[in-house]
């Protein structure tokens, strides 16, 4: 059995959930930029065992205060930001070269943030093969509320998001043409994500202990809450490391502090570099922990605990959606085509 201020394992322990959180007090609660990897991992797990859709919204204000760090910009002084990268299903936004700066065309999905966040870091792409990367005002930018048609991370405001004719100019522009891919934190920054998945699964540890705090004693219980705890510990352990090599590994595995003009991948034997090596190991092995906890606690709670908890169900609906985003077969077909 968990309650959200316990520490759920040994080696690494989770740290305790927050209370009162808010996406403003939480951009204000830390300089992300200048953070240092475990400090940020561990804020991020907080995060995500308060709440997941607040974990994601944190996750990408900090993402886009860091790849600014790397460009040498600041962010707009207090705006809460977001990263709106996503080309799913061939979708994202054409830019179109004119007089002082671009005419942008196209649709965002999974523009999360919509009407929560004040600015976002939009990649336009200039043909198939180049972007650059756009700090914009989003404020005033709406998403189709219709096309949202699951109650799973709703609160993270995720909608799709049409663009027609939208004007920037030539200042809204961050780093060089093909930045923000080729820069050294783009792989190590995905460690950030797997550090609010970890964050959610122990968020839905904490409310399946709530919702079965009356049952009685029984082997079969107990044998899965210490599935649980083993698998947290796994994903926690794997994210203690990796905060730990990547704050010494600057720059080789790309990180806030890496050179602002440098675009070159970082020298490994993976495409992306020894960043891409350790932000999929990372991901994938914080994934399989975190989908095998909602496995656990879905039998732990039943039926009535799926249907009469709101909070619980909601959550697990919330971290089955959000790890979806982890791509099992992509990710194994990379790590064991690594020479060995």
């Amino acid at each position: 059995m968990t309650t959200a201020d316990e520490p759920l394992s040994t080696l690494a322990p989770f740290p305790a959930a927050l209370p009162d959180a808010t996406l403003p007090a939480l951009v204000a609660s830390h300089d992300w930029a200048c953070l240092d990897w475990p400090a940020l991992l561990r804020a991020l797990l907080a995060v995500g065992r308060t709440s997941i859709p607040l974990g994601r919204l944190t996750e990408g204000h900090v993402d886009a205060v860091r790849i600014l760090a790397q460009a040498g910009r600041e962010p707009h002084g207090g705006a809460t930001y977001g990263v709106w990268a996503s080309r799913s299903h061939a979708t994202g936004v054409r830019a179109t070269p004119v007089d002082g700066g671009w005419v942008l065309d196209g649709t965002l999905r999974f523009a999360s943030g919509v009407g929560l966040i004040e600015r976002a870091l939009l990649p336009v792409w200039l043909d198939e093969e180049r972007s650059v990367l756009l700090d914009l005002d989003v404020s005033t930018w709406q998403g189709d509320e219709d096309s949202w048609r699951t109650p799973a991370m709703i609160d993270s405001r995720s909608l799709t998001v049409p663009v027609q004719g939208v004007e920037a100019t030539a200042d809204a522009q961050v780093g060089d043409v093909g930045f923000y891919l080729g820069r050294p934190g783009f792989f190590p920054g995905g460690v950030g994500v797997a550090a609010v998945w970890a964050g959610g699964a122990a968020r839905v540890a904490d409310l399946t202990a709530r919702a079965t705090a009356g049952a009685p004693p029984a082997p079969a219980r107990t044998a899965r809450w210490g599935r649980i705890r083993t698998e947290l510990a796994c994903a926690a352990a794997l994210l203690d490391t990796a905060g730990r090599v990547l704050a010494s590994s600057e720059p080789d595995l790309g990180s806030s502090s890496a050179s602002a003009s440098s675009t070159e991948a970082s020298p490994a034997r993976g495409a992306g570099g020894r960043g891409q090596e350790l932000s999929t190991e990372v991901r994938a092995g914080v994934a399989a922990p975190s989908r095998a906890v909602l496995e656990e606690c879905r039998v732990l709670a039943g039926p009535a605990g799926m249907a009469f908890d709101g909070d619980l169900a909601q959550a697990i609906a919330d971290l089955d959606l959000y790890v979806a985003q982890q791509n099992r077969d992509a990710d194994q077909g990379y790590l064991g085509g690594l020479d060995r």
